[in-house]
């Protein structure tokens, strides 16, 4: 088994329990539903739902990763486990009732913004450099939508960023791989 065959196992390990967690969650939310739906959870639920099968597919970009460093593998550890962090934050497993969004809206846009610093010195140690160029201006949006929806607190600024992550990670791989 070569170093990146172990570090993936311990990856898909953390991604799944973060998969079936917001799955779990997602389900939970439909079964006891007795208020309307809530948009911008649903959106940022199915975004966190497209981001973690991306990378968990992206995650083979590190094959060929060498030398494998405990730094190099601690924060490959912390980028991935935040996801699991994000799921905790969207579906909490010690409550019955899915909060709504506005409920948790501070503590999600604060763990969307570190995700979105994490993927630059992930990017960076993977590939070497932060290529695309467009890579950057792309996180440095996310992250300033994220503050913004902090600020701004209005649920319709939350289901619209939410819906516009959804977009962003849907066309993101397919524009990633047609420009190289």
């Amino acid at each position: 088994m070569s170093r990146f065959e172990f570090i993936f196992v311990l990856i898909s390990i953390i991604l799944g329990l973060a998969l079936t967690q917001l799955l779990s969650g997602m389900t939970r939310s439909i079964q006891k539903s007795e208020r309307k739906f809530d948009l911008a959870h649903i959106f940022f639920s199915f975004a966190v739902v497209i981001l973690l099968i991306t990378v968990w597919w992206a995650t083979f970009r590190w094959e060929h990763h060498q030398p494998w460093t405990f730094p190099d593998f601690a924060l490959l550890c912390v980028y991935m486990s935040w996801f699991y962090v994000m799921t905790m934050i969207l579906y909490p497993a010690n409550l019955q009732v899915v909060p709504r969004f506005s409920e948790i809206r501070i503590r999600f846009y604060g763990a969307f913004i570190v995700y979105c610093l994490l993927e630059i010195p992930v990017m960076i140690v993977r590939d070497g450099t932060l290529e695309p160029w467009y890579y950057l201006p792309m996180m440095v949006h996310l992250v300033v939508l994220s503050g913004l929806g902090m600020v701004l607190r209005r649920d319709r600024v939350d289901t619209v960023f939410a819906g516009w992550i959804c977009l962003v990670n849907i066309a993101w791989p397919f524009a990633a791989r047609m420009t190289g």
